[in-house]
């Protein structure tokens, strides 16, 4: 079995991803600050296999350590025993998946224009939420017999300066060499993917069309949607599936092969 905690799953690509995962048989944990009816409705007629969880990632809380140790109190992320009671017991044949999809694009503007508390949200879904979600994940199941892997969602603006994007580049850019960090050093064995889709037609587009009017690059974002050239969400979730979530293999068939 493989359970996957998918975060920003009710809007664009988070969605599609959601969809497409499910319907591929994975159990899917949920993570936005709200849901689409059809989603709730999935929810309740699949209790054992889709879960949803409503809250802002981007609150990160008090500050203050959980009863449990392993996260922050308060705020919009989830709780190491949430965590570990959707998973269950999972046993060497299964995968558990924390798939980071979740992000801003907001603010758009250039350095000496940008409103702080944007800014600061910004960092907070970003950067500091997939730090913390992932120590998180690493921590609750350090001691699990699953096989562990972190699909993080990065974006070509992590390795390019686009005016009027400079909080979405560096944001993405600290969160992909966490992620590179991760895979080379965790405290439980974890395979870590970073995944690039491309552009995709999601709110956020719509966004960076709609508030980046006069910014350098505009006008190319603009024509790349007139001609099609902008990916469907639909299509580049299962895509993502396909390439990076294949049927599950028994760890004995493994081993047999190796041999």
């Amino acid at each position: 079995m493989r359970s996957v905690v998918l975060t920003g799953a009710s809007r664009g690509l988070g969605a599609a991803l959601f969809q497409a995962l499910q319907a591929d048989g994975a159990r899917v944990y949920g993570l936005a600050r709200t849901f689409t009816a059809e989603q709730e409705l999935l929810a309740a007629q699949r209790p054992a296999s889709v879960w949803l969880r409503a809250g802002d990632l981007g609150d990160t809380g008090s500050g203050v350590p959980a009863p449990d140790g392993l996260g922050l109190a308060g705020g919009g992320l989830p709780s190491g025993a949430e965590l570990a009671a959707f998973v269950g017991d999972a046993g060497p044949d299964d995968e558990v998946v924390l798939l980071h999809n979740a992000a801003t694009v907001e603010p758009i503007a250039l350095a000496g224009d940008l409103p702080p508390a944007a800014v600061l949200a910004a960092v907070n879904l970003n950067l500091v939420a997939p730090i913390l979600l992932t120590n998180l994940f690493l921590a609750t199941f350090r001691a699990s017999r699953a096989r562990l892997r972190i699909v993080y969602v990065a974006s070509a603006a992590a390795h390019r300066a686009y005016p009027g994007w400079a909080t979405y580049c560096a944001t993405k850019a600290g969160a992909e060499a966490f992620m590179r960090c991760v895979g080379e050093a965790a405290g439980a064995p974890c395979e870590v993917e970073i995944i690039d889709p491309g552009a995709i037609e999601t709110q956020m587009q719509r966004t960076l069309r709609d508030l980046g009017a006069g910014l350098p690059g505009h006008a190319r974002l603009v024509e790349r949607h007139q001609v099609g050239d902008i990916g469907d969400p639909s299509m580049v979730a299962k895509g993502i599936v396909q390439r990076h979530f294949p049927p599950l293999v028994p760890l004995a068939e493994n081993n047999a092969a190796a041999a």
